[in-house]
């Protein structure tokens, strides 16, 4: 490997340090849950969705360590996203034409975006871990699952894994500027309401947080990122040839968030093999795209594999897809989107009736309804006298009503607080 290609992607070799728009605006929390790490033995990993900040944490980790004094050539970062390479190229040519020497004996800060287009990545990771105690390893990876998968299983005791997400609703109004009181949220609702929209238009992706076009977003959302996913990343992981149906599949899916996936019915509507719908759609769980709510149903709360209810994981691929995202219809799917995501939901309830969302924590099931337009608390009541539930949560519009055994609370309100305060 040529040394142009390292330094291309190490400019502070010869410069003062990280350029500045590699750094972005903001350092997320993210970035703290990595940082903790810095002097630590274990390979940290970073994996989520396409654009949601990923390179720039690393940009983030190698800039702090730059400024507390560490020897700028001991920090290497390589981009397996813009150039196809070999890790151990990557280090041959490294120790070869930078360092001129080996690195043990010396910190060396090694990061690696983008890592799981390295066949094989997590065996030779192994290998330079077990091999340079000297050698601190960062990495990202976007075919997010499977990634963590195989770092689980060859990596296990080496490697810490950080999820990021995208902008929580808090973030995004910290990006933007907006201060909340949440002890009075009778004063905010008009402004948090206007903010609310907009956050469900963009998803949380940090570089269109301050894109007002509805054109610019759909573009946005569609080229950076559920193309490259859709056409580049799950191809190369899983092999797929049949690209039409992955991306028909995710656009059902985008299109009408909380169906039931019927698999068999999907599978008879495409035209395709039911074994290999459900593999597609389990290749997009994968990549974080979809996620999977299971019915919670039977006295011992025993789960149902069946009736899954699939949810988009950022509530822009709907507006990609439709261009009626704000009708009352849509809206409402859209707003349990939201909730899905924030209380990282695992289930819900169907049996002679339906409760949006049931959060589980050891015995205690508490019911989560989502009511975009007539409040009504009689489901989430009947859960929890069937289930001895302590409380239940209704999540509304723009009503607000936080006293009794059901506590209704505005979306954009319930959104502000943490799951667990948001049960």
């Amino acid at each position: 490997m040529d040394v142009g290609a390292l330094e291309k992607f190490n400019p502070w070799w010869v410069g003062e340090g990280v350029p500045p728009g590699l750094l972005g605006t903001h350092r997320r929390p993210y970035f703290e849950e990595a940082a903790k790490y810095i002097d630590k033995r274990f390979i940290v990993l970073l994996y989520g969705l396409r654009r949601v900040g990923k390179s720039t944490i690393l940009y983030q980790l190698a800039d702090m360590l730059l400024k507390k004094g560490i020897n700028p050539l001991r920090v290497l970062y390589f981009s397996f996203d813009e150039q196809p390479a070999q890790i151990e190229q990557i280090l041959s040519a490294y120790e070869e034409k930078v360092i001129k020497g080996r690195i043990g004996g010396q910190k060396t800060y090694l990061f690696l975006d983008e890592v799981q287009k390295v066949g094989d990545w997590q065996s030779k990771l192994k290998v330079l871990y077990d091999l340079n105690p000297d050698l601190k390893i960062f990495v990202s990876g976007s075919a997010s699952i499977s990634l963590q998968k195989k770092a689980a299983e060859s990596l296990a005791g080496r490697v810490v894994d950080v999820h990021v997400k995208p902008l929580s609703f808090r973030e995004f109004l910290q990006w933007k500027g907006a201060k909340m009181d949440e002890s009075r949220p009778e004063l905010y609702q008009k402004e948090a309401s206007l903010h609310l929209a907009d956050y469900m238009r963009k998803g949380g992706f940090p570089e269109i947080t301050d894109h007002a076009e509805d054109g610019m977003v759909r573009k946005y959302v569609k080229s950076a990122v559920l193309d490259r996913i859709l056409y580049r990343d799950i191809p190369q992981e899983f092999g797929v040839r049949d690209l039409e149906l992955l991306r028909a599949l995710h656009e059902l899916f985008a299109r009408e968030p909380g169906m039931i996936a019927n698999v068999e019915g999907i599978a008879k509507d495409l035209g395709r093999n039911r074994i290999t719908v459900a593999n597609y759609i389990e290749y997009l769980k994968h990549a974080l795209l979809i996620c999977d709510v299971k019915n919670l149903r039977g006295s011992a709360l025993a789960t149902s594999r069946k009736n899954k209810k699939i949810y988009p994981t950022s509530p822009a691929f709907t507006f990609a897809m439709r261009e009626d995202f704000f009708s009352g219809a849509v809206l409402s799917k859209v707003a349990e989107t939201l909730v899905a995501a924030h209380l990282e939901a695992e289930y819900y309830y169907r049996n002679s009736f339906e409760v949006d969302f049931v959060k589980k924590k050891g015995k205690v099931a508490v019911p989560v309804e989502v009511k975009f337009g007539k409040v009504a608390q009689g489901q989430a009541l009947r859960f929890m006298e069937i289930y001895k539930s302590p409380r239940g949560v209704v999540v509304s519009k723009d009503e607000f009503s936080p006293r009794g055994k059901v506590k209704v609370v505005p979306l954009w309100l319930f959104l502000m607080k943490s799951s667990e305060a948001a049960e």
